[in-house]
Order: C-alpha cells, then structure tokens, then sequence
C-alpha cells in the first residue's frame, strides 16, 4: 500500500475530533458517515501504534485502543491516519473507502472491490460511528452553553443599575468645603463636613452593592452552565473510554475478515 494513504499531521490522544465545522444535526453527521472513509492501524508485535490525524476537511473523528496498540480514523476524504512506527510484518493497515477496501496485511497488499464485502467490513465500525455521532451532539451542547456563557460574561460586565440623583448633596458638600477653604473651620464644622462625605460615600456604596449583587445572580447562572459543561465533559470522557474497548474489537474483528478473504480470494493482490 503506499504509504501516502497514511500522511498526515498532528498527534493522536486517547480519542480525538477534530472538525473545521461542526456536523448541525444527526441527519447531516449519518449522510457524510455513510461516504466517509475509514483507517485503521493495528499492531500485532505488542508495541504502539505512533498515531498522527490530519483532519482537514468536514469533520474527522479518531480513537485508540486502550493499550494504543490500534488507532482507527473516521472522516471525509480529507481526514487521513499515518502511523510513523509499524512494523510492515506486524501491522494491519486499512482503508475502508464506501466501494472499495486497500490493506496492507503480513507484508502483503491487497484490495476488495466486492460490494457485499465491503459493506460487511465496514459495518464494523458502526459502534464507533455511533459513538462520533454522540460525540459530535454533545460538542454542539458545549458550544451552545459556552456561548450563553460568554454572552452572560458581556451582561455581568455591562451591568447597570439606576443612581439617586445626588446632586444636592455634592453641591452642599462643594460648598461647605469651599466656605471652610476661606474662611477656615472649627473642628466640629469640619467633623460635619465629613460626615456630609461620608453620608455621600454610603450611597454610592448602596449604589455598588446593587450592582454587585445583580453581577452575582448572573455569576450563579455561570456557575450552573458550569455545572453542565462539566457534565457533559463527563460525558464525552466516557463515550471516549467506551470507543477505546470498541476500537480493539473492531481491529480484531477485521483483521479476520480480511485475512479469510486473502485466503478466499477475495481480497486481490496488489
């Protein structure tokens, strides 16, 4: 198989998605599954799979096993795996494309062109559409909450409340300062100028504790969009853990396919 089927950029973790733009609904995420292409690394020698995806079309979602001995990629034409340390001898790589089947297996290249096939093959990785499909549903929740949280950041630094006309009060306090200035004041008068001040400085007080306290009930709506985006974080750590037992089956599963077919003839050398 040539090897750049397999080019690519970026390092892999546990399970990854990537996406130039998000997939809008469930209709759209199953239609673009239904012609992607799928690849998969797998290494029979024990060693890892040094997994790199390069995601740069519509959408492009990627796992490991668990013991990083498989990596599998999902995506449109543009979403390519590339597995920098496979053995040739020790390694099944695959690309499952909607009408056609390329893999490189015990040293030897193959291709199957037979549509009930590959259909067959490919519906083994349909747990792990699934999951992309879950995975891509709740990374539109996240957004969506994100958003509500940076617009209620916008409210919270745009708060405002209505002020009493204190006018009067500064006038007075103008004044009687100015009439202590010229003419200078005993320390009664300027204990009453201070409390003048200070009678001031408490409304512009009860002022700001209005503020804050309308700044701190939209606080408490960020903290519970917190709460939520941390749920759904929950959720798509699990789904991750989940592809990961998913992604060794599927490796396992095809790997005897394909070699049944090499033994049947269906697979044609290349």
């Amino acid at each position: 198989m040539n090897k750049s089927l397999w080019a690519g950029i970026g390092t892999t973790t546990a399970v990854i998605l990537l996406a130039a733009t998000a997939m809008p609904s469930r209709v759209r995420a199953q239609s673009n599954h239904a012609n992607d292409t799928y690849m998969l690394v797998s290494r029979n020698d024990g060693g890892r799979v040094n997994m790199h995806v390069d995601g740069r079309g519509d959408h492009c979602w990627a796992a490991t096993s668990d013991d990083r001995g498989v990596g599998v990629s999902m995506g449109d034409d543009l979403c390519i795996l590339w597995d920098e340390g496979t053995n040739d001898a020790d390694s099944l790589r695959a690309k499952l494309a909607p009408n056609k089947i390329s893999f490189h297996l015990d040293g030897k290249s193959y291709s199957i062109s037979d549509a009930a096939t590959v259909a067959r093959a490919r519906a083994l990785f349909d747990p792990l559409v699934k999951i992309g499909e879950q995975q891509s549903e709740l990374g539109q929740q996240q957004r969506a909450l994100g958003e509500k949280q940076r617009e209620l950041g916008r409210q919270q630094r745009d708060v405002k409340v209505k002020v009493p006309d204190m006018d009067a009060d500064f006038q007075k306090v103008e004044a009687d300062a100015q009439r202590l200035s010229s003419q200078g004041g005993t320390q009664s008068e300027l204990g009453d100028l201070q409390s003048e001040i200070g009678d001031l400085q408490s409304k512009i007080g009860d002022v700001q504790s209005q503020a804050g306290d309308a700044q701190s009930k939209i606080g408490d709506q960020q903290s519970d969009l917190g709460d939520k985006q941390s749920a759904l974080g929950d959720q798509q750590s699990a789904l991750g853990d989940k592809a990961q037992s998913i992604a060794a089956d599927v490796a396992r599963n095809l790997r005897a396919m394909l070699a049944q077919t090499v033994h049947s003839g269906v697979a044609k050398p290349e």
